[in-house]
């Protein structure tokens, strides 16, 4: 369960909410996202402050592992989709990567390469959680006509394929991560 909220905030209740979620992290314990998580001792974060352009932006982000926090019978599915998850995006980062190099030397993909790209693309997609399905449905359409372009030997439109597969990546992992 995710909660994100943008709004509008009065000063003194966004102060409140950033009290209550210190409190929780020096107690150790959070109650968020329909569950009440032990908070370990040490967290990965990342705080961020800058001003640009008359516009202050704070921008704060922490996570743990909560999947020992599950019921053992809740635990197993989700590590097992959090196994395939890896093995998927490693897999299609290798082979993106692969792609990219026989492009970058004006070739075109090794064939196996790209039908285990678009294997491995549709695997992603079935993985997906349900908020991703917009952006998947973009990416699987660039993957479509990044066939197109090697059925039409087209070098060109390869290359924009490929640089517009790139963006939907960068994008979707700054967005989903």
């Amino acid at each position: 369960m995710e909660e994100k909220e943008e709004k509008s905030w009065p000063r003194l209740n966004l102060a409140q909410e950033l009290e209550n979620l210190a409190r929780g992290l020096r107690e150790g314990s959070l109650t968020a996202a329909g569950g009440i998580w032990t908070v370990p001792p040490e967290v990965a974060g990342k705080l961020e402050i800058r001003e640009k352009k008359g516009r202050l932006v704070v921008k704060a982000k922490f996570s743990f592992e909560t999947l020992g926090q599950y019921a053992p019978a809740a635990r197993e599915p989700v590590a097992g989709w959090q196994e395939a998850f890896k093995a998927v995006k490693q897999r299609l980062g290798r082979r993106f990567r692969e792609m990219q190099q026989a492009v970058l030397k004006g070739d075109f993909p090794p064939r196996a390469t790209l039908e285990a790209f678009s294997a491995d693309s549709q695997a992603m997609a079935r993985l997906a959680e349900p908020d991703w399905q917009e952006a998947m449905t973009a990416y699987l359409a660039h993957v479509e006509a990044l066939h197109r372009a090697v059925k039409a030997g087209d070098l060109e439109a390869l290359g924009h394929e490929m640089e517009d597969l790139r963006t939907a990546m960068v994008t979707c992992h700054r967005e989903f991560k």
